[in-house]
């Protein structure tokens, strides 16, 4: 089945995400931190009236190192050129995540999960798919961020 997508990077990977989702793009800015949280929620923010808990997906795939789980380090409130911070909504719950950069929006086949991950938790991708020579991986968001 073929969908549109959000394709975004994450260090040297692209990734996917259903336009369909896709509520809007922000600049990154600093989100309200939520004390004695998991340490790839980077926090909350208030985007016309709805309440977006915001993710760090790098940390949060086990990209860059993680911190202690139930603290949230400081971090210096200098902008980050270039990062996004993407607002999508999946099955009706609102989430923003932060991406590098935002590279294009495409028409993609979707594809069975397939071949080794390599350094993601298979768990989490839905699957791979291929565009322009680029292979974009599409995420389980819904398994991402369940807590439990």
């Amino acid at each position: 089945m073929t969908g549109s997508y959000l394709v975004f990077l994450l260090g040297e990977k692209l990734f996917g995400a259903r336009l369909s989702g896709a509520v809007e793009i922000l600049p990154w800015r600093r989100s309200r931190a939520v004390p004695l949280s998991y340490s790839y929620v980077e926090g909350l923010l208030d985007y016309r009236g709805t309440i977006y808990p915001v993710f760090n997906l790098a940390q949060r795939l086990g990209m860059i190192r993680q911190g202690p789980i139930g603290f949230v380090a400081g971090e210096k409130d200098s902008p980050r050129t270039g990062r996004s911070i993407i607002l999508l909504e999946e099955n009706g719950i609102p989430f923003g995540i932060i991406a590098d950069s935002v590279v294009k929006t495409a028409r993609l086949t979707e594809a069975a999960a397939a071949g080794d991950p390599q350094d993601i938790d298979p768990q989490f991708v839905k699957g791979r798919v291929f565009d322009d020579d680029q292979e974009i991986t599409i995420l389980d968001f819904e398994r991402l961020f369940h807590a439990g």
